[in-house]
């Protein structure tokens, strides 16, 4: 019940208006009652169990006050006061009064003079007749016996940023008209109090004019009453709610200190942490005297939490079901009386959390998972434009592959074109859109873990807002078996013409990838480089098939095989289905690497050439061998080699990265490490050089592998044809994860050609001064690049975009190296993703076990035990010489390095990483997915890696 008096009719509070909420809407609810009265009416909206209440709005104050001419008085009383302070008399309100503040609190004593006078001048004052006849009669509406609290509400109380909590008097246990009233004036009169003076000065608000409310609310004899946050008040998590609870009365918590139990419940679960205190005293009501008596807990319950579980979770569904409502996290006082039943007391905005959580909506759930590999630290707006352009196209293409509806696929528009997020520089996978897009396909309930599986996701999204819940099996036969049926022989048609599909595009890729790559790029004007960009994009994206089919095709045989070699085999570990998939040749991607180790084997038969490269800074070496005639034949071979893989380089798939063509220092680096001697002592140099022997000892892990597979196989008796069944998905296995590295090294190549296609427009635009320098372009977008050509662009000055960008970016690889400034590997965001959100994970990885040991994903079997050499970006130090290296991710850019070290440890990963793949290839014992590994380590430290067992043993913590 709230009560709004209106003086409008002639007089202060000539008429009285029932039913608040239902004359003024929330703004002049809150103008009109003040902060704590809004929000009890909008819990009453909300059909929330609120005690009986009114209210006098802030009006009949002002009206008494002016009325018997007690406004101008305070007016004069003040402004005396306040010229006492220090300094010049500040106008109150102004940014002067903040500075007066707080010299008032030394030598304000005339203020509190003044304050003291004019709350006896307010305590004399007499109640409208209309006023006191309402709040008399509102209370007797509530119980003749009933005791109520007579509380302020002040305008702006419990607003962002402000609140008056604890400034202003109450009054408890009050009953009776004569005490009623005098309440009402105590309340009136604490507006001026010392608290509320000094306050009102401190944050630069007004000092005349003070609107304040008065809150009159049926009191709760409470068995147990407390406080509860939504969200942890001193984490700051939004995803906790915090419970704090007591025996007795609220004051007990609030003003006494008393010590009260800690519930910390998971806002998505309702899991709850409990925290209890030893309660030994409590307060409670004493109906002789009319007040509050303290008296011990009784024994038996101190130890035992004030409410039950089920009271714990009934609060904090009304709580979050409260915060929905008022859209912020909410500060919410309550109690249960006798009876159990719960009741909300008042309700405000908590003001000191950075972040609104899921009181803000919008739930949006990111994850950078595997796509880190592909594009770790912070990536340029153009290369981020380019992939969530590409992952639209190619995911349209995905759903003609697996005979979506094109009316299906116009009707999610939306998940096509939100793949993915940018936060801090930073590519993140927008999780839920992918569960959305899964969603399209028939057997939802049953693919969604291959996908998890493929995109490396470590935990499933919980919120069950990605996805209904699971069909009845009735329904699932009859409404999906259908569709599951026509996926299967569509899918059945395009496995058995693999080779063919896959053979087809790469012919047409090398076709149109020789076209395009002999073209003079910086020859070609801005409209001829958009038609070439267009064309690539025509031809490829749009026909990105082929590399969508093989990756299913991967997806099916490559966990048939792990589930046949754990139920035929006996393998739980993983490490007879890795074995069986190394040695199989023919991955494009490994060529380069091959033709530098020839290269190094070259300069080992030349004396002078072997001791220039071992000497000289590989800068230096980019420009010495190229100009030096004895070494003529080198040098060919290594324009050859730039010729042929120029286009590489570490982060690869980072546009705005550095080709070897643009540093062939790097190159000259590699070189220099094959020759450098094996400090590491893990494998002789002639080993680490040639090709020859790393096949053949990744032959003898293959074959290894099948032998222990054939005698598993024969020791099984059954029915089935066991045998050729395995041998038939091994070898479709095989086959699948061959032809997706080949495929990515078409992505490579591709990524290589687009990379020069925009340097060279950067180029033309520096060139007319529309950037101050050629790398910029790589701070706009693909669309604002191409809109400037063909005259669609809202914004045409580029340099300053360019320099806006530029700045933003800078700032974030400043901040690259404080782990608290970097987003989490997965987090939450709600509302408007980049305000008012942190990007903080739920809970963070541990970075080491307490014994010393790291654990992850074994790939490639072998122990090594050597120095660790920490790599984290492609500027870092690269010099190698048999150490095992770290890193948090790799790319095809790094496999130059792998010769050089004898083992790889990478924090990202799946066994399907490329990292994963190749060093299976080229026999280098090998762990992926290690959580929190380049944070355990450091370069120079020993440890003792096991590649099939996936383990990583500390040897020492100490650093070169």
């Amino acid at each position: 019940m709230s009560i709004v008096a209106d003086p409008s009719g002639g007089g202060a509070a000539s008429r009285i208006v029932a039913d608040a909420t239902a004359i003024l809407g929330d703004a002049a609810l809150a103008a009109s009652v003040g902060g704590k009265a809004a929000n009890l009416a909008r819990l009453e909206d909300f059909g929330l169990p609120v005690p009986e209440w009114l209210a006098i709005p802030c009006q009949v104050l002002q009206g008494v006050l002016a009325e018997t001419g007690l406004e101008a008085r305070i007016a004069a009383r003040l402004a005396d006061a306040l010229a006492s302070l220090p300094g010049a008399a500040p106008d109150p309100g102004s940014g002067d009064a903040r500075e007066a503040a707080g010299e008032a609190g030394r030598q304000g004593e005339e203020l509190r003079r003044a304050a003291a006078e004019i709350r006896g001048w307010i305590g004399e004052v007499a109640v409208p007749e209309a006023v006191a006849e309402a709040v008399v009669g509102a209370q007797g509406r509530m119980g003749e016996e009933e005791w109520v609290a007579v509380r302020s509400s002040a305008v702006a109380e419990d607003a962002a940023g402000e609140s008056f909590a604890g400034i202003h008097d109450s009054f408890l246990f009050v009953r009776g008209r004569e005490a009623l009233l005098a309440a009402v004036r105590g309340v009136w009169a604490s507006a001026y109090n010392d608290r509320a003076l000094a306050y009102r000065l401190a944050r630069g608000l007004p000092t005349s004019g003070i609107a304040v409310a008065v809150v009159v609310q049926r009191m709760i004899e409470a068995r147990a009453s407390g406080v509860m946050f939504t969200v942890d008040p001193t984490s700051g998590s939004v995803h906790e709610a915090v419970v704090s609870s007591l025996y007795g009365a609220g004051e007990g918590l609030v003003s006494a200190g008393f010590d009260a139990d800690t519930f910390t419940v998971d806002k998505e679960t309702l899991d709850i942490h409990v925290a209890l205190a030893e309660k030994s005293e409590r307060l409670v009501v004493d109906a002789a005297v009319g007040g509050l008596r303290r008296e011990p807990v009784p024994a038996e319950l101190r130890g035992l939490p004030s409410l039950t579980v089920e009271e714990v979770r009934e609060l904090a569904r009304l709580g979050l079901g409260l915060e929905r409502r008022l859209g912020r996290p909410q500060d919410v006082e309550f109690a249960f009386d006798a009876a159990g039943r719960p009741w909300l007391l008042q309700t405000r905005p908590v003001t000191t959390v950075a972040e609104l959580g899921p009181a803000a909506g919008h739930r949006l759930l990111w994850d950078n998972s595997n796509i880190i590999e592909s594009y770790s630290g912070v990536t340029s707006p153009m290369t981020f434009s380019f992939i969530r352009h590409a992952y639209e196209i190619v995911y349209h293409c995905f759903a003609e592959v697996m005979g979506i509806h094109p009316r299906v696929v116009r009707g999610n528009r939306t998940v096509f074109d939100h793949m993915l997020g940018l936060f801090r520089g930073q590519v993140y996978y927008n999780l839920l859109n992918w569960y959305r897009l899964v969603r399209l396909f028939p057997g939802y309930h049953y693919n969604k873990q291959f996908m998890e599986s493929m995109m490396g996701v470590r935990e499933p999204a919980a919120d069950g807002s990605a996805a209904t819940a699971a069909p009845r099996a009735g329904l699932r036969r009859y409404a999906e078996l259908p569709a599951l049926v026509r996926l299967v022989l569509r899918s059945a048609r395009n496995f058995l013409r693999i080779r063919r599909i896959v053979g087809d595009f790469e012919a047409c890729f090398r076709s149109n990838y020789a076209r395009w790559s002999a073209q003079d790029l910086r020859a070609l004007a801005p409209h001829e480089l958009l038609a070439l960009y267009r064309e690539m994009e025509d031809r490829l994206l749009w026909n990105w098939k082929a590399p969508i089919i093989n990756d299913f095709f991967v997806m099916v045989f490559y966990g048939t095989l792990k589930r046949l070699c754990a139920a035929w085999c006996g393998d739980a570990s993983g490490s007879l289905q890795n074995d069986l998939i190394c040695g199989e040749g023919g991955i494009e991607s490994t060529e380069p690497t091959k033709m530098l180790l020839a290269l190094a084997a070259e300069a080992r038969r030349q004396p002078e050439l072997a001791e220039l490269l071992s000497t000289r800074p590989p800068e230096a070496l980019a420009a010495e061998i190229p100009a030096d005639p004895r070494f003529g034949e080198f040098a060919a071979a290594i324009r050859r080699y730039l010729d042929l893989y120029g286009f590489r380089c570490m982060n690869e798939l980072k546009l705005e990265e550095p080709s070897l063509r643009d540093r062939p220092a790097f190159l000259y680096q590699v070189l220099r490490n094959y020759l450098a001697p094996n400090t590491a002592n893990t494998a002789s140099d002639a080993a680490a050089l040639d090709p020859a022997l790393l096949e053949a000892r990744e032959g003898d892990i293959r074959r290894a592998a099948e032998a222990r597979a054939a005698a598993e196989l024969r020791g099984r008796r059954g029915w089935l044809p066991r045998g050729p069944i395995f041998r038939w998905v091994l070898a479709n296995a095989r086959l699948g994860v061959k032809n997706r590295e080949n495929l990515r090294f078409a992505r490579t190549r591709i990524y290589g050609l687009l990379r020069e296609l925009l340097r060279a427009l950067g180029e033309r635009l520096a060139g007319e001064d529309l950037l101050d320098d050629a790398q910029d372009v790589f701070y706009l977008t693909l669309d604002e690049v191409w809109d400037f050509v063909e005259g669609m662009a809202v914004t045409t000055d580029l340099r300053a975009l360019a320099a806006l960008r530029r700045r933003e970016f800078d700032e974030y690889r400043a901040n690259g190296a404080d782990t608290a400034r970097l987003p989490a590997d997965r987090f939450e965001t709600y509302g408007m993703a980049y305000h008012r959100n942190l990007f903080r994970g739920r809970r963070q990885a541990p970075a080491a076990a307490a014994s010393g040991v790291l654990r992850g994903t074994g790939c490639c079997p072998g122990v090594v035990t050597a120095p660790v050499k920490v790599i984290r970006a492609p500027s870092d130090d690269a010099r190698l010489a048999g150490e095992i290296l770290v890193a948090e991710r790799t790319d095809p850019g790094w496999v130059p390095l792998y010769p050089s070290v004898s083992g790889l440890l990478i924090e990202r990963g799946s066994i399907l990483s490329h990292s994963a793949i190749v060093a299976r290839e080229m026999g280098i014992p090998t762990i992926v997915g290690i959580a929190g590994l380049s944070a355990a380590l450091a370069t120079g430290q020993r440890v003792r890696m096991d590649g099939a067992a996936g383990t990583v043993e500390l040897l020492d913590r100490e650093s070169e």
